[in-house]
């Protein structure tokens, strides 16, 4: 039913968050791991051990052996690869497996997070377990998730906020500008403005999702940004240029409010002047939260291309109000690109 599915996801998120926090998620990133992958694939065993009705000896027993399938290398960064796709259902794909093979009696290694050489210490230099279950079951980490409005890497959004407000509020003419400076967090500048060199010559999609020159270009030819502007900008020789014109630092400010807020700051150098903005809670934040309308403009918008109007408004309705769905097959049947 659409009630025990969401209970499943809550339980798979509360686990996957948990154990992001406990690593630190700057050592975790600083060792070169994607926490997405790594964490993924314990939340994924959560919920569907839950589903698949496993008692706590089963759970145990698919964390053990979801130790085992922890991966996710940062290394896409380099060059660009598939690979931070393919993380996301590798980790659903590998915990399903988990929960499965100790549904069916498989014995995985016991302490697989705090033990000598479990998750929190093979993965991380600091691990915390004390965070793991500070609050577990009364303190819900599940809302306090953030929803992205544009397909790139969390830490250029609020700068694109900034971008978008002094776009919206100066008439800037991208003609005029001679120079943009944008701040960040030094973990996120370490991701999305380091090296500044690659960061301002993107080659692919997933370059440009972690290059914060390419995604400033387009907020501000464009006042957003899309899934389909990589497509059409990556090649745009304007939009390139303008992103040659961006640089990243490292602002004391966004540093200051790190990591409880993924602050950034934009400025903005023209021939007729300099603009300047600082965004402390980018939109999606549960502080920031998008609207209903807006929710529903990213979904048109990625479902656009797959499915009808008629068929995405019914996948819509159905997942907004999957509560009260008997099967979630039925509302998934509604995503079937024949309708």
């Amino acid at each position: 039913s659409g009630k025990d599915f969401i209970a499943a996801v809550v339980a798979g998120y509360e686990v996957q968050i948990r154990f992001s926090l406990a690593l630190g998620p700057s050592d975790h990133y600083d060792r070169g791991y994607h926490p997405t992958a790594t964490c993924g694939v314990f939340g994924a065993a959560v919920a569907a051990g839950k589903l698949l009705g496993l008692d706590a000896d089963a759970i145990e027993n698919a964390f053990g052996i979801a130790l085992s399938q922890a991966a996710g290398s940062m290394q896409f960064l380099a060059d660009g690869a598939w690979t931070k796709r393919s993380h996301v259902g590798q980790a659903a794909q590998n915990g399903l497996i988990c929960a499965t093979m100790a549904g069916e009696g498989f014995q995985g290694p016991k302490q697989a997070f705090e033990g000598k050489w479990g998750f929190l210490f093979a993965y991380a230099p600091n691990g915390d377990p004390a965070k793991v279950v500070d609050g577990l079951g009364e303190t819900w980490k599940t809302l306090e998730l953030a929803v992205k409005p544009y397909p790139s890497c969390r830490y250029t959004h609020a700068a694109m906020d900034a971008l978008a407000v002094l776009r919206r509020d100066n008439d800037i003419d991208v003609d005029d500008i001679e120079g943009v400076e944008i701040g960040l967090p030094e973990t996120g500048w370490k991701i999305v403005g380091n090296p500044e060199d690659d960061k301002r010559n993107p080659k692919s999609i997933v370059d440009g999702q972690f290059s914060m020159p390419f995604c400033a270009a387009v907020m501000l030819r464009e006042g957003t940004l899309s899934w389909d502007h990589y497509g059409s900008h990556l090649q745009d020789e304007q939009t390139l240029a303008l992103g040659r014109r961006v640089s990243t630092v490292v602002d004391p400010r966004a540093e200051a409010l790190f990591p409880a807020n993924m602050a950034g700051a934009a400025r903005v150098r023209t021939t007729s002047g300099t603009y300047e903005a600082f965004v402390e809670i980018p939109k999606g934040e549960p502080d920031n939260f998008l609207s209903k309308a807006e929710f529903l403009q990213k979904f048109n918008d990625l479902c656009g291309p797959y499915l009808s109007e008629a068929s995405a408004s019914r996948l819509a309705t159905g997942l907004l109000t999957l509560d009260e769905a008997n099967s979630v097959s039925s509302v998934m049947g509604f995503g079937r690109t024949a309708q």
